[in-house]
């Protein structure tokens, strides 16, 4: 079962970066009627994807990591991985559903106005910017916390 909540919890983060990254494309290639129903559609989909990775993610925490991964990254060679990247990614990583329900609000409430306001327009990048950057943090602190698990050799 683990294995199936760590495939979820990939699937679903990096579906819903594509989603955000969507979402903005989406703006920038100018929001026309189709493509503010698009950008809608992207940003509601990225929502329902982040917060079904938040719910996975935490199931996966309790039941696998804390009690059978955990104890392997802090015996092995990289008690740093846990140590550092794992406690940082669990307080940063829950900017993301809130910086979704943000990008959702913009992109819903302003979309028929996103073409003429050069400012909507750039609060859009700005908070797609932010959770596309929280992402990479995701990705790379989930790489050093895996690469921490393989190298204790469990």
């Amino acid at each position: 079962m683990d294995i199936v909540l760590r495939g979820l919890h990939t699937a679903f983060g990096e579906l819903g970066l594509v989603c955000v990254i969507w979402t903005l494309a989406e703006v920038g290639w100018g929001p026309l009627r189709r493509g503010v129903l698009r950008a809608k559609i992207a940003s509601l989909t990225g929502t329902i994807l982040i917060f079904a990775h938040w719910l996975v993610a935490g199931i996966y925490y309790v039941d696998y990591y804390g009690p059978e991964v955990k104890p392997i990254i802090m015996a092995g060679p990289w008690p740093w991985a846990h140590a550092i990247f794992m406690e940082a990614k669990e307080h940063i990583f829950l900017f993301l559903p809130f910086l979704a329900l943000i990008l959702l609000f913009l992109v819903w409430k302003y979309g028929d106005k996103l073409k003429e306001e050069r400012g909507l327009r750039f609060s859009v990048f700005a908070v797609g910017g932010v959770a596309i950057f929280v992402f990479v943090l995701m990705i790379i602190s989930g790489f050093l916390i895996s690469s921490g698990y393989r190298v204790a050799g469990p």
